[in-house]
């Protein structure tokens, strides 16, 4: 099965020296997608990476992806801060508080 990526969806790197670190999508094509993380990589300045190293989420930013389809200005800042916040629910859950008895 194919990995589809869409523009605003948080992925993970899976390999290479960014490895577990999540970004954004700003363009995908059949092979590669450029991603942003809002502060080592920028809009201006994305991360090329092979779609076959990196693992998608269920997560993708509507406000993000809109925007960047209508071609409407973004900042980093909003791409940093919607990592943060997608980190932040994680680090709940790798701490085991998933709500389960």
């Amino acid at each position: 099965m194919k990995n589809e990526l869409k523009i605003g969806q948080i992925v993970c790197s899976t390999q290479g020296r960014d490895k577990g670190e999540y970004y954004i999508v700003l363009t995908a094509s059949s092979n590669y997608c450029y991603v942003a993380d809002g502060k080592y990589k920028t809009i201006k300045k994305p991360k090329k990476k092979n779609i076959a190293h990196v693992e998608a989420t269920k997560v993708i930013i509507t406000e993000i992806a809109q925007k960047i389809e209508s071609k409407t200005k973004i900042n980093d800042q909003m791409i940093y801060h919607s990592l943060y916040e997608y980190k932040k629910g994680l680090k709940g859950v790798k701490n085991g508080n998933r709500g389960s008895n």
